[in-house]
Parts: structure tokens; C-alpha cells; sequence
């Protein structure tokens, strides 16, 4: 009558001793997960460091490392690590990630599974983290101002007279590919044998004021946040070319119901728009004739006005016009994504517009902005 019980008492002893021994190396484990900095812009690769230590006096004889973090920042799975961990030891491994995608992404859980030697038991632990990446658009730059609209509106240039003084020039360059031949200084280069840049000064009465239109309707059926990014690629193109040339620019958005603004003129003021652009979505809760209803009258007049829409209808048609009687100078570019049939353009406004001496870029989400903005003149 007694060998049962003594053949129960073992069995549940020989099951308490490696469930005991598993809870108590799973207390004791400690890990986190280290990245080299916060910040990142999309292309680069960031290395990713993960630890797990096991302090406890025990030998953990298997042990799972899974992370979900890799996906979150790539989409990609990461492989699940099998080891073993001798008592006081730790094991670390680094990933490297492509970031493909801007946003913030906060890393998220390593989850730890623990079995005993017989793999009757298994025991998870969550180690999060309190790290987050933030992962910036990449910087499209233009090499000049002298761009034209869009090949459906003909040769207009803008911008040329705005942004630079003819008559002042600041200093002397070498000529270097991709430059116009409109600003050779002849004489010197045939002083020199070599050809030679006027870089003219910026003119001090330059301003630019950048206008994103996210009004919601217009990316409910925006596959892969297409739009959402090319908006962002055009705007950070935008607002650099006019840091780098020293141009007090204006961005505004929205968030949801927030209105988002910010300013800068050095090159060092870069890092707030690339932040906003970063976190942009196509969320915005009003609509651009609403949006417009407070700020045509306080922008200051001879400001260029640079409107980012997805939508050129007969409302933002009108909101142009009311700008270019203002004493403003309003240029549209317009994003779309044929592929999808996202992005809307009414070709009688686009003609009315260009009647009126409005500029007009049309980009779509397979445009190359750089050759689409960017052309020169000889």
C-alpha cells in the first residue's frame, strides 16, 4: 500500500525539481537591447545588439531568443536563437537591419523561453525595451533653383529671380558638373583657363512658405502610405534646398486636428522638419479651404508659396488664385500614383491655373523628384 504513494511522491518530486529549477533561472535572467544611435535615415543599416545574462548558480540547459523587433523595423522575421547558458554567463549576438520605412518605431519585446533538461516545462520571460528609433526620409538634393513645372505645362521657370540677387555676387567657384552655364564669369574663366561659377547672394527679402495638404479623404486608399511618402520626399526636398541656400522657409501640416508649423533659415535647423516629416501621415481632419482660412492673411507678401496636395480640384484651384491676388506667389506640385489611380488633377484647372502665371509640378509616386525639379539652363 505504500509503494504507490512513494511512486506518486517521486514522480511529482522528479517534476518539481526541474520545474523549480526553471522558474528559478528564469528570475534570475536579465538581457536588453542596444542600439548605436536613436536616430537613423531610411537606406541605412543599424546593428542592433542583443544580451541575455543567466545570474543565477544554475546551468540553463535550453533556452529560446526570439525577437520581434527586426520585424517592426524591416518586415522581416529574425531566425530563433537555440542555446544553452552555463551559470553566470551570457550570450549576445548583433543583427544588422536595412531601414526601408520612416517613422518611429519603439523596439519592442525579446521573449526568452526557458525548458528543462527533459523538456516537460516551458517558461517565458519578457524583456522589453524603453529604446525607440526614429528613422528620417531620405534627403533628395537639388543642386539649383532653376527648375521648370511639369512637361504638360510647358517651360516656366521659377524660383530664379527669387531666391539670388543678379547684381551681387558673394564668391567665385570652379565650375563643377550639373551647374548652368548662365552663371560662368567668362572673363575670369578665360583668365584662368578654366571655367569659373558667380555664386550670387541670397536675396535678404526671400521667404518660402511650404503648405502640406493631408486632408484624410485623400489617402483612405493610399496603398503602401505611396502618397504619404512622396509628399514627405517632395517637402524635405523642398525645405533643404532653401536652408542650404539660406531662405527663411515656413512648413505647416496637420496631425489630426493639430496644427503642426515650423521655421528655420541655417542649415542646422534641418533636424525639427526632418522629425515632423519622419511622423507624417496623411491624417489631417480639415480640409485645405479650411485649413487656409486663418493663414492667407498672415503670410507676409512676395512670400513663394510651395503647396503640396495630392488633389488639384476646383477648391485649391481657387485657394491659388486668392493667393496670387494676395501678392503672394503660389506654386502647386501635385503627387499622385497612377499605378493605384491615387492623386486627383482637373485638367481645366490645371489650364486656368497656368493662365494666371501659376507653376505646377505633377510627380508621381515613380518620378524622379531630382529631374523632375531640377533642370538647367545654357
Amino acid at each position: 500500500e505504500v509503494m504507490p504513494y512513494f511512486l506518486l511522491y517521486v514522480y511529482l518530486l522528479a517534476l518539481l525539481i526541474p520545474l523549480t529549477h526553471s522558474f528559478v533561472v528564469l528570475k534570475s535572467l536579465i538581457g536588453h537591447v542596444n542600439l548605436p544611435r536613436e536616430a537613423f535615415y531610411i537606406g541605412e543599416t543599424v546593428n542592433i545588439h542583443y544580451l541575455v545574462k543567466n545570474r543565477s548558480i544554475f546551468r540553463i540547459p535550453y533556452m529560446e531568443l526570439n525577437s520581434n523587433i527586426a520585424k517592426r523595423l524591416s518586415g522581416r522575421e529574425s531566425k530563433v536563437e537555440v542555446i544553452s547558458l552555463e551559470s553566470k554567463q551570457e550570450f549576445s549576438k548583433n543583427e544588422s537591419i536595412v531601414l526601408r520605412r520612416r517613422g518611429y518605431y519603439e523596439l519592442g519585446d525579446m521573449v526568452v523561453t526557458v525548458k528543462d533538461v527533459f523538456r516537460f516545462f516551458s517558461l517565458k520571460k519578457t524583456i522589453s525595451s524603453d529604446s525607440g528609433l526614429i528613422v528620417y526620409p531620405k534627403i533628395i538634393k537639388l543642386s539649383t533653383f532653376e527648375i521648370m513645372a511639369s512637361q504638360q505645362l510647358g517651360e516656366l521657370r521659377v524660383f530664379d529671380p527669387a531666391f539670388s540677387d543678379k547684381s551681387r555676387i558673394s564668391t567665385l567657384k570652379p565650375y563643377q558638373e550639373g551647374d548652368s552655364v548662365k552663371k560662368v564669369h567668362w572673363k575670369m574663366s578665360a583668365k584662368q583657363d578654366n571655367l569659373v561659377i558667380k555664386d550670387y547672394e541670397n536675396r535678404g527679402d526671400t521667404y518660402v512658405t511650404i503648405l502640406i495638404d493631408n486632408f484624410h479623404l485623400y489617402f483612405n486608399k493610399d496603398v503602401d502610405r505611396r502618397l504619404e511618402d512622396k509628399v514627405v520626399d517632395i517637402a524635405i526636398c523642398m525645405v533643404n534646398y532653401c536652408l542650404d541656400q539660406r531662405v527663411e522657409v515656413v512648413l505647416e501640416t496637420q496631425n489630426n486636428q493639430q496644427s503642426i508649423r515650423m521655421s528655420g533659415q541655417q542649415k542646422s535647423d534641418l533636424k525639427p522638419f526632418l522629425t515632423a516629416m519622419a511622423l507624417f501621415k496623411g491624417n489631417g481632419a480639415s480640409n485645405f479651404r479650411d485649413f487656409m482660412e486663418t493663414r492667407a492673411e498672415t503670410i507676409r507678401r512676395g512670400t513663394t508659396v510651395i503647396i503640396i496636395t495630392t488633389c488639384l480640384d476646383k477648391t485649391m484651384g481657387a485657394q491659388g488664385i486668392r493667393l496670387k491676388m494676395s501678392n503672394l506667389n503660389p506654386l502647386f506640385i501635385v503627387a499622385t500614383d497612377s499605378e493605384n489611380r491615387n492623386g486627383h488633377i482637373d485638367a481645366d484647372i490645371e489650364k486656368k491655373l497656368k493662365h494666371e502665371g501659376i507653376n505646377i509640378y505633377i510627380i508621381d509616386h515613380y518620378t524622379s523628384i531630382k529631374e523632375a525639379m531640377e533642370v538647367q539652363y545654357g
